[in-house]
């Protein structure tokens, strides 16, 4: 399993964050952000598709599609796919 901790509070076109364990190969992610909540989902080829979580604000985030880049053990989040 593929684990990233991103450097903000939730996903968007230019956010980034570090590989915290896994190889970025397709399969299941888990993602932590910066507020302590997570998510879960999966990685295929450069899309990253996330399952909807709750923040630790409490702000329920839909699921959403992300297309992703990798360099070395950082990411950076390089668009929002069409849902």
């Amino acid at each position: 399993m593929l684990e990233l901790e991103a450097t903000n509070t939730h996903l968007y076109p230019g956010a980034t964050g570090t590989i915290l364990s896994g190889e970025p190969v397709s399969g299941p992610v888990s993602l932590r952000f910066a507020d302590g909540s997570g998510a879960t989902g999966t990685l295929s080829g450069e899309m990253l598709h996330i399952k909807p979580y709750t923040t630790t604000a409490g702000t329920e985030i839909a699921a959403k599609s992300w297309q992703i880049a990798f360099d070395g053990d950082h990411f950076r989040i390089t668009a929002r796919a069409a849902s």
